[in-house]
């Protein structure tokens, strides 16, 4: 939950960041009490991820018709992610669209199907690259595709370094045009859940998701919820709040085509239930989010093993508190994730490549100096 110093920790707000939520999304009198709070912040110096919710205070106050000063900057700010907006999908409904036409399935995730089904505005989600979903065995022709319209895989100089054993490794992997453009690539749905058929019931959930004249699916609401909850349950060096306004918007808009028993049930099965429980009555709480009460009570109901604990904990905590006992226990079960899911020959080799992959180094060589500089980074903090 927040935290009382005003200190992000892991990916919950810290209470400026909590009174600019609050200011975006409450109601009348609670917004305009938390406007009060947080306007006195230095527009021109917040960290990134509260400037990503300046699209929304600027539509709350007009809402509100509330006159400030700064309100022509905060309509720049929403006109300046609208048309940033406008060009990212532009260029990557022609992606899209290359990818239809050699017959590969993809589901779009996060930024624009939010943006477009749940926001209703282009410029209220900003978004600095997109991300999709393909079929696991579509990813070589994805790669192909990628490869002959000239786009690079990020971390590596050329898709030759993406090796089979880092692609059996990697669940998803990002991807830059030679205009700075990027797309995530994902062909399974979460790192912790990517055995076989894991995601096929999401699949069959999709639902059309249209464009630009080019047809593609997107996630069922559920599964959006479960998605935005489980992704923005880590630390990021950019602090992630907006996952409280994209969760709080999806559970608004989508009203009774909400599955909350197919949510509690999905959490389960990719042992996300600690974290979906947390948000859920976070959210629930704190923004009068209308989860139902059984939903709730059957999150804290469920079972949670030490893995799916420790887990969370490590995800929330910033790398440089981590320390190395948790970095090798993290290590250590993504080590064992992989060798039960693709029948890879445990073993040091293995873990070695393991750490290799996690670092997205090319060679054992370049990872044990990676690891070095990493080491003596910490240690000199």
């Amino acid at each position: 939950m927040p935290n009382a110093e005003n200190k992000p920790v892991g990916y919950w707000p810290n209470p400026d960041q909590q009174n600019l939520l609050e200011a975006c999304l409450l109601d009348a009198d609670a917004a305009r009490e938390a406007w009060e709070k947080w306007k006195h912040a230095d527009i021109d110096n917040l960290d990134q991820g509260s400037f990503r919710l300046l699209p929304l205070l600027s539509k709350k106050l007009n809402e509100l018709r509330i006159d400030d000063p700064c309100l022509a900057k905060l309509k720049g700010v929403h006109r300046h992610f609208w048309v940033r907006n406008q060009v990212l999908f532009h260029h990557m409904t022609r992606l899209l669209q290359i990818f239809a036409e050699d017959g590969i399935r993809s589901l779009v995730l996060k930024g624009a199907p939010l943006s477009l089904l749940y926001y209703g505005d282009l410029g209220l989600r900003p978004m600095s690259d997109f991300d999709i979903l393909i079929l696991p065995e579509d990813r070589d022709r994805v790669l192909r595709v990628l490869r002959e319209n000239r786009w690079q895989p990020i971390y590596f100089s050329s898709f030759d370094d993406l090796s089979d054993s880092y692609l059996s490794f990697a669940t998803s992997h990002g991807f830059r045009d030679g205009d700075q453009r990027e797309i995530d690539v994902h062909w399974h749905l979460f790192p912790t859940c990517a055995a076989q058929n894991c995601d096929q019931g999401l699949w069959e959930r999709a639902e059309p998701f249209i464009w630009n004249n080019v047809q593609t699916q997107t996630l069922s609401p559920a599964d959006h919820l479960l998605h935005i909850c489980g992704h923005g349950a880590a630390w990021n060096e950019i602090p992630p709040i907006r996952w409280v306004a994209d969760a709080v918007t999806i559970i608004r808009a989508t009203g009774e085509r909400l599955d909350w028993d197919l949510l509690v049930r999905e959490a389960q099965s990719r042992a996300l239930g600690l974290a979906l429980r947390d948000a859920l009555t976070y959210l629930h709480e704190s923004f009068a989010a209308p989860v139902p009460a059984d939903c709730l009570q059957k999150l804290r109901d469920l079972p949670h093993d030490n893995i799916e604990k420790f887990m969370l904990q490590a995800q929330n905590t910033p790398l440089s508190k981590r320390g190395l006992g948790m970095e090798f226990r993290l290590l250590h079960q993504t080590y064992r994730h992989w060798i039960s899911r693709e029948n890879v020959p445990g073993g040091l080799a293995t873990f070695l490549k393991v750490m290799q992959h996690t670092a997205k180094k090319t060679s054992l060589s370049e990872m044990y100096g990676y690891a070095v500089r990493q080491g003596f980074k910490r240690f000199s903090n």
